[in-house]
């Protein structure tokens, strides 16, 4: 059995971005439905692992030296370290698509009800983003009109999906990896990304963009009800606080302090933060705000 450590802290703000921020406050203002919410924490948990992916491909990246040396050497190569390699590629590449696709969600979730000609599609969001009539915020609009990077992302999300996967293959000359599908037609050519690292590194930048801003206001919505925040565990009882939405920046002293009302009895393990954090000088009520 591993052994369990005295004390663990789990409440790190330091550590969010605006998705964090938006998915730790939003259940007291949006009554989302069970797919609403895991379209909300599905945001950054596809954007981590497609950042995961990417690197990893980076990792097999050398691997592609032994295709070419098998193919110099027999004249022949099956060039499986390639389809390991474009096989991460493209699972970074499907990771980025599903972190818009449940951006839409939430989207669609907060503003999408009383809208007309907004459907449950991604695609055609981002197509009749002109023509959707409704309560979508102007802001918004205007991040998915100025999405120019999205219609290359949706085509190669869409072909390796639903028909054929693409290939990469080590470009000697530069030392970079060059990504091609036939199956994509792009000025009358098939699809040639001359070094899809950078093209995927490129894409993580506009998508993180993008999220920051659409999370960043739809964050501004929120009415100043308390939530209730795990801090951490300590000998296997759990610390907890109150944070409010409208206090500003959340840092780890921000909010108010729940676990005091047992922590501080002489029977129980005291918190190991109490020291230096700041939610204890603000003491919640020994019931607890209504969350």
């Amino acid at each position: 059995m591993p052994k369990v450590p005295e004390a663990v802290r789990t409440f790190a703000p330091e550590q969010w971005g605006t998705v964090d921020y938006f998915c730790t406050f939003y259940s007291t203002t949006f009554n989302f439905n069970a797919t609403e919410k895991r379209a909300a924490s599905g945001v950054s948990a596809h954007f981590n692992k497609a950042q995961y992916l990417i690197v990893l491909a980076d990792k097999l990246k050398p691997n592609l030296e032994l295709d070419a040396i098998e193919l110099e050497q027999q004249g022949y190569s099956p060039i499986h370290n390639s389809y390991e390699l474009g096989t991460v590629v493209e699972a970074a590449i499907l990771e980025l698509y599903s972190v818009i696709d449940c951006t839409v969600k939430v989207i669609r979730a907060v503003h999408g009800k009383p809208t007309r000609g907004f459907k449950d599609s991604t695609r055609g969001l981002f197509e009749r983003i002109e023509t959707i009539v409704g309560t979508i915020p102007e802001e918004i609009r205007n991040e998915i009109k100025h999405a120019h990077w999205f219609e290359r992302l949706r085509r190669i999300r869409d072909e390796i999906t639903h028909l054929t996967p693409g290939s990469c293959h080590l470009d000697s000359d530069t030392n970079t990896v060059t990504y091609m599908h036939a199956g994509i037609i792009e000025h009358g050519k098939s699809l040639i990304i001359n070094d899809i690292f950078n093209w995927v590194r490129e894409m993580m930048i506009s998508i993180n963009k993008f999220i920051g801003i659409v999370f960043h206001y739809l964050s501004r919505s929120f009415n100043d009800t308390p939530v209730f925040q795990l801090c951490g565990m300590v000998q296997g009882r759990a610390l907890h606080r109150y944070l409010r939405p409208t206090a500003g920046k959340v840092t780890f002293d921000s909010g108010e302090c729940g676990a005091w009302v047992w922590f501080e009895k002489e029977e129980f393990p005291s918190c190991p933060f109490v020291e230096h954090c700041g939610a204890y000088k603000y003491k919640a009520p020994p019931q607890g705000w209504e969350t």
